[in-house]
């Protein structure tokens, strides 16, 4: 039986060089636009490939979306939910007021009624008879404040760590947008709450020049080494990759040389 268990995406591979344990559950947060959501579906896609099953819990988008953004990388969401790979709970429909059954999703929940989400996640873990085998996603935690203050949210955390991670050793994985402050301010309060802490960002002394690298940190992790440092990535149409640091660098020289030109223009000026 193995105890931890590889991501199989390069980046993160380097930050987690060992994997992470089966009983772990993890926090993946950042700003919109860093790369959260290609992250997670290849996270995902990677453990169906293997045979894993995946419970994930639509919240930020339609259970529809989910499959289409899998397709997108050229993997088979489609297939992966018609062998039952793949189990989504639709707690973003209800919130629409549509009441519409999709055609991804067995299941369908008013996430207005926390014990309703809870018992919907363990009753499926228990359903699928899994343990020691695995991932559980929430997309995303931000979607749960609309509706619950931060005791119930915190209670909710400890019950998927509990229950699904620590005594059926699958790894679970949330998700938190932190495009606020208030919302950065949140994730500095709950992540001792987790075994793992992910963060993504765009470089920011890059993005002045017009280049929106994408980074990750693992912050921590109980039970793995890590490589602390902040790690370049790519989303490309087959999912997440490393940055060819060669072709970064002539990048950058690039973009230094235009901002030179445009300087001295505006100089003589």
């Amino acid at each position: 039986m193995s105890f931890r268990v590889t991501f199989g995406i390069e980046p993160l591979d380097i930050g987690a060089p060992e994997g992470v344990m089966r009983s772990s559950t993890l926090l993946v947060a950042g700003e919109s636009g860093t790369g959260k959501s290609a992250l997670i579906a290849h996270i995902a896609a990677n453990f169906m490939f293997k045979g894993e099953k995946c419970i994930y819990i639509a919240l930020d988008d339609s259970p529809e979306s989910f499959v289409e953004q899998l397709e997108s990388f050229g993997w088979p969401g489609r297939e992966f939910y018609s062998k039952e790979l793949l189990h989504i709970i639709d707690g973003y429909t209800y919130t629409t007021g549509r009441y519409v059954a999709s055609a991804y999703s067995r299941k369908s929940i008013n996430v207005q009624k926390m014990d309703e989400l809870v018992y919907s996640v363990l009753s499926s873990i228990d359903e699928l008879k899994l343990e020691n085998t695995g991932v559980l996603v929430i997309d995303s935690l931000n979607d749960l404040f609309y509706f619950h203050d931060i005791p119930k949210i915190v209670m909710l955390i400890k019950s998927i760590r509990a229950h699904a991670s620590k005594l059926r050793k699958i790894v679970s994985i949330m998700v938190l947008h932190t495009d606020t402050d208030e919302m950065m301010s949140l994730e500095r309060n709950i992540e001792h709450l987790f075994d793992g802490v992910i963060y993504t960002r765009v470089n920011e002394d890059l993005r002045k020049i017009g280049i929106p690298l994408k980074e990750l940190l693992i912050k921590k992790l109980r039970g793995a080494p890590t490589n602390p440092f902040w790690i370049p990535y790519a989303v490309t149409n087959k999912g997440v990759f490393p940055v060819d640091m060669d072709k970064l660098m002539h990048l950058i020289k690039s973009k230094l040389g235009e901002y030179e030109r445009f300087t001295r223009v505006e100089s003589r000026d």
